[in-house]
């Protein structure tokens, strides 16, 4: 289908359910409790590739509302099989081999169907089990093109449905990541990385990958056949202690997220399975990987967090978003404070991390900051999560294990990495040289201040608000002696000998004056 005879078709078919405001750039007046559900809706009709988009999107709680987000997450990502030939095909031409080259046996009815791949189970000729997942036919065209075309409608998205986030921007990022998912060796690169990453903690386990067999649009790897991790009742029978294995889990991505900075983005409980003792991880379409600056703000937060500190609270929520407009720091301190009170009152028996994290997201939203993109897909990795831990260990109070691990992380240890020989050669050196321009900057300064050049700069926080409070209440103690002068002159002029009238002019222009000055200080509320 051409791209414009498509975009005619997403027209149509968004009109349809109702979203027009969606592109023309106005919010529609009425029955929008109806419009997340009518969006995925719409998307599902869309096909395939819009699925795709409308599961990226749920990820991304800082585009969207909550709303949206959280109707969309309910997308299923199932799409109908393709043909076993296509499968072959795709393989050779990828491959250069064939299917029975490569296997002793291959299930021609697939495991999985999705937007995106077919997965099928098979035998390696060295008679290993291994999933086999093969790219949809050409729907990497169609993917892009359909991202292009909303990248196309997004200017004309309504500001009032993304505050924030330059919608336009913020499609072309994700556009970016699905041209890396596309290509499955940059998964097979991911899941080597997990890896290794985990590869001394006992409890987690991780398919193996056959790069021999991995392309473009085909990746080989080890099948796992084990208990999907809530089916409890399976679990029981073999001996697992659902508590512990929670527990487990809990430190696992802890450990993933605030120390290694790259961790599982779909941990929900298809891809978590129990096999021999470990928890195995599969499916590495979607990843988080935290920059250094990040992973180091959210250790900041939970210290500021654990010593209640606002102010460092504050600085950490400044270096971490990127402003997109003037920031209230005082409304920002009380939204913080706020957070205090909630978080960690009750010995945070009741908290969620997922509830947490998407909380601060929505706070930097209200302040108009904008936050790096793998914060988002953290506050939803987190919220699948605790679903998985509320299935199988309800009772389980995992704040405290959460809080116990950050307690042993913030170790001596932990605090002599920030002093390692070569960050204190280069602080030193910083220090050094910062040290050596203190003699010229104070000498310039005592030139200026000499020869009458000195400026002091004072930022007053709201400035603009309160210089127009300071001019208001000037005017009106300007009219005030107004109209004390023009009653001291009437009165004079009252006795004087045909100065009458002119008296009681005065004194009526005076009364005027006093009851415009009286209102204007009842509708300012000063009183």
């Amino acid at each position: 289908m051409a791209r414009d005879e498509r975009l005619h078709e997403i027209v149509r078919i968004l009109s349809s359910y109702g979203l027009q405001f969606l592109y023309h750039n106005q919010v529609k007046p009425s029955r929008k409790d109806q419009d997340p559900e009518n969006l995925r809706l719409a998307f599902e009709k869309l096909g395939p590739s819009f699925i795709k988009i409308g599961q990226i999107l749920s990820t991304r709680i800082d585009i969207l509302p909550q709303a949206f987000v959280e109707e969309l997450a309910h997308l299923q990502d199932k799409a109908p099989e393709f043909p076993f030939a296509e499968v072959e095909r795709i393989f050779m031409e990828e491959t250069k081999l064939s299917l029975g080259e490569a296997f002793l046996s291959i299930d021609e009815k697939p495991l999985a169907s999705a937007s995106i791949a077919q997965v099928h189970r098979a035998v390696l000729r060295t008679g290993e089990e291994v999933v086999v997942k093969v790219q949809r036919p050409i729907i990497d065209d169609l993917l892009i093109r359909d991202l292009d075309i909303l990248i196309r409608l997004s200017r004309k998205i309504p500001k009032e449905l993304v505050e924030v986030v330059d919608p336009k921007e913020a499609l072309k990022q994700v556009k970016a990541n699905t041209l890396i998912e596309l290509d499955f060796r940059n998964e097979a690169q991911l899941l080597q990385r997990f890896r290794d990453l985990n590869a001394n903690i006992a409890c987690i386990g991780v398919p193996k990958i056959y790069s021999g067999l991995t392309t473009r649009r085909v990746l080989v790897e080890e099948y796992i056949e084990g208990t999907k991790i809530t089916n409890r009742e399976q679990l029981d029978l073999l001996g697992y202690d659902s508590d512990d294995i929670s527990r487990k889990l809990m430190l696992a991505y802890l450990k993933q997220v605030f120390h290694d900075g790259f961790f599982h983005g779909d941990p929900h409980p298809g891809n978590l399975i129990i096999k021999e003792g470990k928890i195995y991880f599969i499916d590495f379409g979607i990843m988080g990987d935290l920059s250094e600056t990040t992973k180091k703000s959210l250790n900041d937060i939970l210290q500021g967090l654990a010593s209640k500190d606002l102010d460092r609270m504050v600085k950490v929520c400044l270096e971490l978003g990127t402003p997109k407009g003037r920031v209230d720091k005082r409304n920002l301190y009380a939204d913080v404070e706020m957070l205090f009170d909630m978080y960690l009152s009750n010995n945070m028996l009741n908290v969620n991390l997922g509830t947490f994290i998407t909380d601060f997201i929505r706070m930097f939203k209200r302040h108009n900051i904008a936050i790096p993109s793998d914060l988002t897909i953290l506050a939803k990795s987190l919220s699948i999560l605790e679903g998985v831990f509320l299935e199988i260990s309800p009772e389980l109070n995992l704040i405290s294990i959460a809080k116990d691990y950050l307690k042993e992380s913030f170790t001596l240890t932990t605090l002599m990495q920030k002093f390692s020989a070569e960050k204190l050669a280069l602080r030193g050196y910083a220090f050094i040289k910062d040290s050596s321009e203190i003699p010229s900057s104070l000498l310039a300064l005592l030139k200026q201040t000499a020869s009458g050049r000195t400026m002091l700069r004072i930022d007053v926080d709201q400035l603009d608000d309160k210089w127009k409070d300071v001019k208001k209440m000037s005017n009106r103690v300007v009219i005030s002696l107004i109209v004390a002068g023009l009653l001291l002159s009437s009165s004079i002029m009252s006795g004087t000998p045909g100065g009458q009238f002119l008296g009681q002019a005065g004194f009526v222009i005076a009364g005027l004056f006093s009851i415009w000055l009286l209102i204007s200080i009842f509708r300012s509320g000063n009183l």
